[in-house]
């Protein structure tokens, strides 16, 4: 059970909390912090309470949590120094990663089985490594504790599925529960147009609770994927199959509304693959929907002919464009790179501050120009690892319930990278702690038929 894998006994967490709270209430009135901070101080303070004692529950909370804060991470900050301010997405990386470390020393045996600690490890630490020469230190040790959670969520992950029994249907479920804010944030601005309008005056682009339409596009191919699985899974009682229909319609729908072509290919990878491996009806339906998206809308009709006949304003053009200035930029330093994190330092430093949007679009480009040739290596090593492994873990396993999870997990993750190739997906921290989560439940069916599951000390009394 949960309760078995708690780090500390009832009572002492409870003293914890109420010290912690008389102390905050404390600094609240003494510094008369804004009641904002406060509320955020009393709310960690919850979190680490509830993951000293229920480490699952506590895990949930705090991505989940990240998930409904990402547009307003970077508006709230707390100076540490001149140089140094936390944010909010700082804030929750660092209590992800301090919770994590603490899960995992109590469970040493089960994290280094992890199929992932080789590659995952050989790239932070390569991130680590290139904050020696960075042209932005402050960017690389951002970016190298950014990597570290997105591990931490893969490792934490991993542990608490393969020691515990109900932990995997408990994700799910809560990662479907978790797309209830983010959805209605967005039907608040489809309904009010206040969605998001880029340079190319595409106006109401729906965010959700994000930073930007891509990021909220890969966080509905998410839901597309898990609302796929309840569809399929014949075990599922506890959500009407008609309500997983309904929720996979709205993520649809939203994801069109995102107008994210990287989005629509991921989805169209998806359900395509799926359709060829599982049921070729899919094929049909995304062949249908396209069509009548193509047609009825004109802006999904603008955004697609874009592609195929690009006018000079196109973002694909500038997009084939910022590829080009990176790899430009990738060959002043082609074997180390210019520091992991750098993407807005490097092009300031080559274009100056007012040159325009300064990401890359494109992961592997991103981390090529960034990390050089080795850390491209690492990083590339540990994506097709991860699909391989995904590949392998399907193959393996019997049980046709595991066996949809681990297909539409390594679907899902396959439509992410292909995303990744027009996108800054490995940018959003938020769905990458997801999308990581859901990665490390599937490894682990392959793990627990293979090892006992843990003695936990209720047992061993």
């Amino acid at each position: 059970m949960d309760k078995d894998l708690a780090l500390l006994p009832k009572q002492t967490i409870g003293v914890l909390v109420m010290i912690s709270m008389v102390s905050i209430f404390i600094v609240h009135f003494v510094f008369l912090l804004p009641p904002l901070t406060t509320c955020g101080a009393i709310t960690i303070a919850l979190i680490i309470a509830l993951f000293f004692h229920r480490p699952l529950y506590g895990f949930l909370a705090i991505i989940v949590l990240r998930t409904s804060v990402d547009f307003f991470a970077s508006h709230f900050s707390i100076m540490v120094s001149e140089n140094i301010h936390l944010n909010i997405a700082s804030i929750f990386a660092l209590l992800l990663i301090a919770m994590s470390t603490l899960l995992i020393a109590k469970q040493p045996r089960i994290f280094f089985t992890h199929p992932l600690l080789i590659p995952f490890g050989l790239f932070i630490i390569f991130c680590a490594t290139t904050y020696t020469y960075s042209i932005d230190k402050t960017a690389t040790f951002a970016e190298t504790l950014r990597v570290m959670s997105i591990f931490m969520s893969c490792a934490t992950s991993y542990l608490l599925c393969t020691a515990l029994l109900q932990a995997r249907k408990t994700i799910i479920t809560t990662l479907l529960l978790s797309a209830i804010l983010p959805l209605s944030f967005a039907f608040f601005q489809l309904f009010t147009g206040t969605g998001f309008t880029d340079n190319l005056g595409t106006d109401g682009r729906l965010f959700g609770t994000f930073t930007q339409p891509n990021a909220f596009a890969s966080f509905l191919l998410l839901i597309i994927a898990l609302t796929t699985y309840r569809i399929f899974d014949k075990h599922h009682t506890s959500l009407p199959k008609t309500s997983s229909i309904t929720l996979l319609s709205i993520a649809v729908m939203l994801l069109i509304l995102t107008f994210s072509r990287g989005g629509w290919l991921g989805c169209i990878v998806f359900f395509t693959l799926l359709g060829i491996l599982r049921a070729p009806k899919m094929i049909l339906v995304v062949i249908t929907v396209s069509t009548i998206a193509f047609f009825t809308s004109q802006t999904v009709h603008d955004r697609i002919e874009d592609i195929y006949n690009p006018p000079a304003d196109s973002s694909i053009r500038w997009r084939v464009q910022q590829w080009k200035d990176a790899l430009v930029a990738w060959q002043l330093s082609p074997v180390f790179g210019h520091g992991a994190g750098t993407e807005i330092a490097i092009h300031e430093q080559e274009k100056g501050f007012y040159a325009g949007n300064p990401y890359t679009h494109n992961d592997f480009i991103k981390t090529l120009q960034e990390t050089g040739i080795i850390g491209f290596t690492l990083f590339t090593l540990l994506m097709c690892t991860t699909l391989l492994l995904l590949i392998r873990t399907y193959r393996t396993l019997s049980a046709d319930e595991e066996k949809n999870f681990t297909l539409i997990v390594t679907l899902l993750f396959f439509a992410e990278m292909c995303f990744g190739m027009s996108s800054n997906i490995w940018r959003g921290t938020a769905v990458e702690w997801l999308l990581w989560t859901l990665v490390a439940c599937a490894l682990s069916l392959n793990t627990r038929k293979k090892t006992p599951l843990i003695t936990t000390q209720r047992s061993q009394r």
